[in-house]
This record gives structure tokens, sequence and C-alpha cells, in this order.
């Protein structure tokens, strides 16, 4: 008995070669009934045919009312957007009442400095006056006094002093508590200051960790993959190859900030519709992330054209 040895050899063939297609305007979900109308979609739809067929030199696709679909459909927002923008409304609240803390802040400091001068003078001058009927006290102590009259004018003297000395401690001391209770708010807004400032830190970088993390998907081309498996002979041998054909139906756009954004949005899916696939360079219309220098001026760059031409 022989064994006969079969040796398959299966080569794949993959068709990313771009074709010509046809669009027109789909479904436009209520929800962006305000945002844009038909017309307008219809003029974005010419501007894109315009811009890229003046870059390219090729008919890449048309106006039809038998072409494929664009479809403007609503989505609800994810968890982590969701939380994004409660973020960021909470930030905005946050950073007014920061804002209001410091114009306060600022306003007082000023006042507080004044207070503080004030109240260090007074002190000063009551200390002085202390100081001074003291020395006269000492030195009376300290001399013959001769008659009883002499004794009741210094005694007097003594007592007006105490009296004035008195009622300036008392306007001392009703400024020193008015200005450490101004001094104990002023301290408890800048608390209340920090505390937010450290909370809006807090929460930006969560914001920003959750930004870094959201990959929002603005629009897709759709389709199907086809693969055909043939079988050849060739020198007497069986060859297998599988050939896998892409075939795009539509475009769904499932969000955008501005017509400028769902133009760049939507050329970039046209795009992938009539064949062409993505590249990583920075600035380019077919990088797998919006670039805002396209939403600021849809065009082709050098790389955009290369790729077009390697695919269509």
């Amino acid at each position: 008995m022989f064994l006969k040895v079969f040796f398959l050899f299966i080569f794949v063939v993959i068709n990313l070669n771009g074709q010509y297609e046809k669009v027109k305007i789909g479904k436009i979900d209520a929800y962006y009934q305000d945002k844009i109308t038909q017309e307008q979609l219809r003029s974005i739809i010419e501007e894109i045919e315009k811009i890229l067929e003046t870059q390219t030199n090729i008919n890449i696709f048309d106006y039809s009312n038998d072409g494929k679909p664009i479809d403007i459909l609503y989505l609800p927002l994810s968890k982590k957007k969701l939380d994004v923008e409660s973020g960021i409304k909470t930030l905005k609240i946050q950073k007014s009442k920061i804002d209001t803390f410091q114009e306060y802040i600022l306003s007082k400091d000023d006042d507080i400095k004044k207070k503080a001068l004030e109240l260090q003078n007074l002190n000063k001058n009551l200390n002085q006056k202390i100081h001074k009927l003291n020395l006269y006290i000492e030195k009376m102590n300290t001399k013959n006094i001769t008659s009883q009259q002499e004794y009741n004018e210094i005694k007097q003297y003594i007592s007006k002093e105490k009296q004035k000395i008195k009622q300036e401690t008392n306007i001392y001391d009703q400024k020193r508590i008015k200005y450490n209770n101004f001094l104990k708010s002023y301290n408890q807004k800048v608390s209340s200051h920090n505390l937010l400032v450290n909370q809006y830190n807090r929460l930006q970088r969560k914001i920003e960790t959750l930004m870094r993390s959201m990959k929002e998907i603005k629009g897709v081309a759709k389709g199907y993959t086809k693969t055909v498996l043939k079988t050849v002979y060739k020198d007497g041998k069986e060859y297998r190859t599988k050939e896998t054909q892409n075939y795009m139906e539509k475009i769904e756009i499932y969000g955008f900030d501005s017509l400028e954004q769902l133009k760049t949005i939507l050329a970039h899916e046209i795009l992938h519709l009539v064949g062409v696939g993505h590249i990583d360079t920075k600035g380019a219309l077919m990088n797998p992330i919006l670039q805002e220098n396209q939403v600021e001026n849809l065009y082709l760059i050098f790389e955009d054209i290369e790729n077009f031409k390697s695919s269509f």
C-alpha cells in the first residue's frame, strides 16, 4: 500500500482596491432636526466631492437617488461621556465659585493690612500712655508732697489718665475683637477657596483621565466581507486560493459638534466607503483620530493622497 501525500497550499488574496461609489441622504433622526437640514447635508456632500476630486483628479463618488445611504443617527451617550459632561458642568460651577472667592480675597487683602496697622498703632499709643502714667506715678511716689491739696490734685490727675486709658483700652479691645472676627471669616473663606481649588484640580485630572481612555466613535462606513474559495491545479499540484472582498453598504454618522466637524467626519467615512484605509500620520484626514486641522480646513495632505493612490 502506498500512501499518497497531498500538499495543500492556501493563498489569501484580499482585495483592497478602491472603487467609485454613489451616495444619497438616508435617515436623519429627529434629534438632529434643529442641527442640520437635508439641504445643508446635500451641500456638505457636494463640497466634499469637489474637494476630494479636485485634489485627486478622480471622480470618486457622486450623489444619486440610487446611491448608498448616509444616515445621521442618534445614539445615547455612553456612561463615560455622561460622566465627562457632568464633570465639565461641575468644573464650570466650581470655577465660578473659585473666581468669586478670589475676588473677595483680593478685595479684602488691603483691608486686613489697614486694620492690622490701625490696631498696631492703637496698641503702641496705649502702651506709651500706660508707660508715661507709670513713670509719673513712680515720680510722684518719690516726691515730697507738702499739702493735702497737692496730693488730691495728683490723685485726680492719675484717676483721669487711668479713665482715658481705660476708654482707649475698651476701644482697642472692641476693634481687636472685630478684627479677629473679620480675620476668622476671611481665613474660613481662604480655606474654602483652597479646598475648592483642590477639588477642582482632582476633578480636572479625573476628567482628563476619562477623556484619554474614551474613544468616541463619530461615524462608520458599514458593510460586509465576502470570501470565495477557489481550487486550481498547476503542474499536477492542487492549490487553493481564498479571495476576500469588502462590500460597503452605507455610512452612519453618530454625532457631531458643528457642521464643519460633520464635514470632516463624513469625508473620512466616504473615503472608507470607496475603499481607502486609515493612516497614522498626524493631521491626515484618514488618521483614525479626528484631526482639528481638518475640521478647520478640510483637505488631503500628501500622505492622504499617497494612501489614496495605493488604495484606489
